[in-house]
């Protein structure tokens, strides 16, 4: 069985910080994780969501807090890590 979900890697960590604050005001249901070593962008940290979230969360993402900040789709499917960029 695939696992999916989503990250948003950040250019600081106070924007990740802020971002996951954001998304607690709004109800939508994320963590803060250390980045994956399967992606290579950001300041080391990210925020992870189920796609049940995905379409709570969306609306947000043209919120100027979300600028510079990159989205990914990862699924674990049989012990490997697929990782695709991810436009909302």
């Amino acid at each position: 069985m695939d696992r999916i979900y989503y990250l948003i890697a950040f250019e600081s960590t106070h924007a990740a910080m802020t971002t996951e604050a954001f998304f607690k005001e709004k109800a939508v249901k994320a963590k803060l994780i250390p980045l994956p070593s399967a992606v290579s962008s950001g300041c080391g940290f990210a925020l992870k969501f189920k796609p049940e979230e995905k379409e709570q969360a969306e609306p947000f993402f043209v919120d100027p807090l979300f600028e510079g900040s990159a989205f990914y789709k990862i699924t674990k499917k049989q012990g490997e890590t697929q990782v695709e960029a991810w436009m909302f």
